[in-house]
């Protein structure tokens, strides 16, 4: 299971991922003092996030673009998205995975994964393609209460322990829906372990970024 060996795997991410974890506890913090995580103010924090958890090569070239809302590049078109899915998704931001009935949540989180992870000259990926991963990342420091983050290893663990239709290739067939499969199997997980048992693998850290660490630890020790 993901869950299995939990204080173990907890052990081996912080031992080797602290860069991530610095960034992480950060954003979280400044996530915290903030009142609209929608705002330019915020959105600089997701950016500094998402270049430390190795999405800036589809970023784009240099700190201008990132981060200058008015320069054209990625943090424009990053702004734009944040208007647009707003008003979608807003309702969700207070929530928790352990409570939020995901079949009631569905059609806002699937509207807003589309937005996020299109292609073309609109999209997030500077280089034209789609921005699956990115956008996981984006709506996890936008709530990392509520959403994870799902990249190759998380794909690899969902695929062996819960035979989510993920391919075990770079490329794994990220999907909205297959996103929301992975919610819900990661609360019906979280829920079986136990939420005070589980949310004391880390006190005070989301319990999203909790089960993160395992799909981590767990999918990159798979073959």
């Amino acid at each position: 299971m993901i869950t299995s060996n939990a204080s173990e795997k907890i052990h081996q991410y912080n031992n080797t991922g602290l860069h991530y974890n610095i960034v992480a506890t950060q954003v979280y913090k400044a996530r915290g003092l903030e009142s609209d995580w929608f705002s330019g103010k915020y959105q600089s924090y997701l950016t500094a996030a998402l270049i430390s958890f190795d999405m800036g090569r589809m970023m784009g070239q240099g700190g201008k673009n990132k981060y200058d809302i008015g320069a054209g590049g990625f943090a424009t078109k990053l702004h734009k998205k944040l208007i647009a899915i707003k008003p979608t998704i807003q309702h969700l931001i207070k929530k928790q995975l352990i409570d939020l009935d995901i079949e009631k949540g569905k059609e806002s989180i699937i509207y807003t994964y589309y937005e996020l992870s299109a292609k073309g000259r609109e999209g997030l990926n500077q280089r034209g393609a789609e921005f699956h991963v990115g956008t996981t990342k984006i709506l996890h420091f936008i709530n990392p209460e509520l959403f994870l983050i799902i990249d190759s290893n998380a794909s690899r663990a969902f695929r062996f322990f819960h035979n989510v239709k993920y391919r075990n290739t770079t490329q794994p067939g990220y999907s909205p829906d297959r996103y929301i499969e992975c919610l819900s199997l990661a609360k019906e997980d979280i829920l079986a372990f136990g939420v005070t048992a589980f949310q004391a693998l880390e006190n005070d850290v989301p319990i999203a970024r909790i089960y993160d660490k395992l799909t981590f630890v767990t999918g990159s020790n798979l073959p």
